[in-house]
């Protein structure tokens, strides 16, 4: 006999990689209406390969990770952004995010 508690039917491992960003204005733009519209949000700071920063001075990647249950809320916090457009990248990919103990 299985038995079932309240957690058994949660969800885990939905977090996405939604969008990211260089811009640290932009960043911040994305911060601001994220906390307005209560997404829960957690970023992932991605520094540029050695040959980016040897040959093209690269730039540190912001990644900003959200669950899939708010994606429709964070593309309508985009939406009112709509002057940092050409700054977001979209990604919207499953998140690989391994922790490790």
């Amino acid at each position: 006999m299985v038995l079932e508690n309240e957690y058994s039917k949660v969800k885990v491992n939905n977090e996405i990689d939604f969008c990211s960003v260089t811009d640290s204005d932009i960043k911040a733009a994305i911060e601001k209406g994220f906390m307005k519209a209560r997404v829960s949000y957690f970023l992932r700071w991605e520094k540029p390969g050695f040959f980016s920063r040897i040959f093209g001075g690269g730039k540190t990647r912001i990644v900003f990770c959200i669950n899939s249950a708010q994606l429709e809320i964070a593309d309508d916090v985009l939406k009112e952004l709509e002057d940092y457009g050409s700054g977001i990248k979209m990604l919207r990919i499953k998140s690989n995010n391994k922790i490790g103990f």
